[in-house]
């Protein structure tokens, strides 16, 4: 009797090539790391605002804003925020959300387009101290930076 070589690895190599796309899941556009944006903040008359730059179409999805610390499962999000940007700014009035006059707040939206495919994914840190805004670094687990700017601590 004639055996052939290699046929007896068959199954298990197609079975295992099975497993890994079952486990792994098939490349494609749902797979794609997509980090977020920063901006700047300030502060116009009562309003909080976010420079966005090449604005074009966008305009907000949802917005989180929580004080910093706050575990995920407890962070708020509005998904139906009525918001607007104007003239490549995100402006936060207090009927909308009031920001008292110290603390430190990580703010994320996410801006749809109806020309682009993509959304566009922001957190910006926000410090108030005595009516001041200011902008406050993130930390990696507050941000998804590419791994080319991740600062690992020495």
């Amino acid at each position: 009797m004639v055996k052939v070589v290699g046929f007896g690895m068959f199954w298990p190599v197609v079975f295992s090539g099975m497993c890994l796309v079952i486990l792994t899941g098939c490349p494609g556009q749902g797979d794609r790391f997509i980090p977020h944006e920063t901006t700047s903040v300030s502060k116009q008359r009562e309003n909080v605002c976010f420079n966005i730059t090449d604005a074009q179409d966008y305009q907000p999805a949802d917005i989180g804003i929580n004080p910093r610390g706050t575990p995920s499962k407890e962070k708020d999000f509005n998904f139906s925020p009525e918001l607007t940007i104007v003239d490549g700014g995100l402006c936060i009035p207090p009927f909308f959300y009031h920001f008292p006059d110290n603390g430190v707040f990580v703010v994320e939206y996410i801006l749809i387009s109806k020309k682009h495919d993509e959304p566009r994914k922001f957190v910006v840190g926000v410090g108030i101290n005595h009516g001041v805004v200011y902008n406050f670094p993130l930390t990696d687990r507050e941000i998804a930076r590419p791994y080319g700017l991740i600062k690992v601590s020495e």
